[in-house]
């Protein structure tokens, strides 16, 4: 049985840039921008990326892929692999399942439908909070009126990233504990798919679809054998909320299962106020290249735009 999530993972070898040997290289397939709910703007992410040594990234932000085409520019520029990624929000059993979609092709009709009324239900909630934070007493509505007119970032941490600007709380996770978990004065339900649609939404763009950070909580931690029994094609083993231990352990399963392995560090830029979880999970290239061969890639791999590459 898996322990409960403990301390952040640092595993695997810093490499320098590029695409370095699998003994050297490391990436991080799990990472958000300002199209989202991050900090940054995509490229921002890559060149961060670069400067870190990594050897590849995937851009998998909430339920939107317009940040892909921006990242994947910045990717080549600096010489790194790239995937296209997506992280879609997904329900299972009564509990909010993450479903990370790797080497999608985002034209894809289904994929496409899928996303874009995800984005647009994130909208609806995310004026529904600051309703609701306003009727409170806190005068965010109009901000977040703005944001959504202008296509900013519309989540949970945008807003509590306000309540910090304006004084409210001291941290924006205070701002997260206080008003926008269940309970709080500024919550609402997030709108969930099936997680069986969101597989098939994946496997239409013809990418594999990975059980998002499984041991994040005790319950997903709990319901990961029976989303087993669905048609993922892998894990992500390696995340910050993950100890060593339980890194080990989901590798064990992954191997058990004949499953491919992804992670990363969940990295969302500095819109908490604190440094870029960037870098403090490092997955080793080697772990990966079975996905990347599924994929069909190898070398310098790119995977954009619904092109695979081949440029070893």
């Amino acid at each position: 049985m898996l322990s409960i999530p403990g301390r952040m993972m640092n595993s695997g070898v810093p490499g320098k840039g590029g695409v370095p040997s699998d003994t050297g290289g490391w990436v991080d397939l799990h990472l958000h921008s300002c199209c989202s709910d991050g900090s940054d703007r995509p490229a921002e992410v890559v060149r961060r990326a670069a400067a870190l040594g990594m050897s590849g990234l995937a851009l998998t932000d909430h339920d939107s892929v317009q940040g892909l085409d921006e990242a994947a520019g910045a990717a080549r520029q600096y010489g790194l692999g790239f995937l296209n990624g997506v992280e879609i929000s997904a329900g299972c059993g009564g509990i909010e399942v993450h479903v990370t979609g790797l080497g999608v092709r985002p034209e894809n009709g289904l994929f496409q439908e899928t996303v874009s009324g995800l984005a647009g239900g994130r909208s609806r909630r995310f004026l529904d909070m600051a309703r609701r934070l306003q009727d409170a007493g806190y005068p965010v509505l109009e901000h977040a009126e703005a944001a959504v007119r202008d296509g900013r970032p519309c989540g949970r941490m945008n807003l509590a990233a306000r309540l910090k600007e304006m004084g409210v709380t001291r941290t924006v996770q205070e701002g997260f504990d206080r008003f926008l978990k269940p309970g709080g004065a500024g919550y609402v339900p997030k709108p969930l798919i099936p997680v069986e649609d969101a597989i098939k939404a994946v496997h239409a763009a013809e990418g594999l679809a990975f059980v998002a950070h499984p041991a994040l909580s005790k319950s997903l931690l709990r319901l990961l054998p029976e989303l087993l029994k669905r048609p993922f094609d892998g894990i992500e083993a390696y995340h910050m909320s993950h100890s060593p231990a339980q890194v080990g352990e989901l590798l064990d399963l992954v191997r058990a299962r004949g499953l491919y392995v992804a992670g990363g560090s969940d990295c969302h830029g500095t819109i908490k106020g604190q440094a870029p979880e960037m870098g403090r999970v490092r997955v080793p290239l080697a772990v990966i290249r079975p996905l990347l061969e599924r994929l069909g890639v190898n070398g310098q791999w790119i995977i954009d735009n619904g092109q695979r590459r081949r440029d070893a």
